[in-house]
């Protein structure tokens, strides 16, 4: 579960070093995935297995994921290939496994040595003082509203709260040239949708008509989850996932990425 959140200072000397048109420069600039790190005794390791370390520059505000809590500050470019940390950087406080907290704790160590970067094939190396790499990054192909396949991890039940069950995965969605479609649990389903910005709004849902015994409450999750699409007014696409939300920003649907159509 999550702590009360809280900001962890970190004292960061030096900058990260970029070209004001480089790879932050703008709305297209892509996010990064570590690949390496240093470790406190100045050996490369890579990124622990089913762990996921991000960045995301974008417009002066820094943040990802450090493996386990989420991170989050402000930066300002320089000149030349120069930039600096304004604020000091804040962590969500979850706990975590021993490997996993002590690779996130690294990696926010290796941030504050950062003071310059390479950019080379599609591979970002962020450079401590001495020119040498300890942080090692790929670009991150971002997901897309449409032609990705959506699995949900949480629904909004109408009563107040969103919630997850061991079959909250077998609703999915599809959003795919105005057309909507996917498994609603027991039933498929399709509707037309329109999207404007990052406005979105769902016709009625048209479903087949079977009755599922099982598993156990399929046919109520099923309704909450059409329900749930049809309040939907807003979406938001994050780092590996989609939140619909209704007029008032209330979560309606939390999906998490399938597959991407090819």
């Amino acid at each position: 579960m999550y702590k009360i959140a809280m900001i962890v200072m970190l004292a960061f000397i030096g900058g990260i070093s970029l070209a004001a048109d480089g790879p932050f420069g703008g709305p297209e600039a892509p996010d990064w995935q570590l690949n390496r790190y240093r470790d406190a005794s100045g050996q490369m390791l890579p990124v622990l297995p089913d762990t996921k370390v991000t960045a995301r520059f974008r417009d002066g505000e820094l943040g990802g994921g450090a493996g386990c809590n989420r991170y989050f500050g402000s930066y300002a470019l320089g000149t030349d290939d120069q930039l600096s940390f304004s604020t000091p950087v804040g962590t969500t406080m979850m706990a975590c496994v021993p490997p996993v907290s002590e690779q996130e704790r690294q990696y926010l160590n290796d941030l504050s040595a950062v003071v310059a970067f390479q950019l080379e094939d599609g591979s970002l190396r962020l450079l401590d003082k001495d020119r040498k790499a300890i942080l090692e990054y790929t670009a991150v192909k971002p997901l897309a509203l449409e032609g990705t396949l959506w699995q949900a991890a949480g629904i909004n039940n109408g009563r107040g709260g969103v919630v997850s069950t061991a079959t909250t995965q077998l609703a999915t969605a599809r959003f795919e040239d105005g057309k909507v479609s996917g498994h609603a649990g027991c039933n498929t389903f399709n509707a037309s949708y329109e999207i404007t910005d990052d406005r979105i709004s769902m016709g009625p849902a048209m479903t087949t008509r079977m009755h599922c015994a099982e598993p156990d409450g399929i046919m109520d999750q099923e309704q909450e989850y059409l329900t749930a699409l049809s309040r939907a007014q807003v979406f938001e696409l994050t780092d590996n996932g989609l939140k619909l939300r209704d007029e008032n920003g209330s979560l309606q649907v939390n999906f998490v990425a399938g597959d991407t159509a090819q």
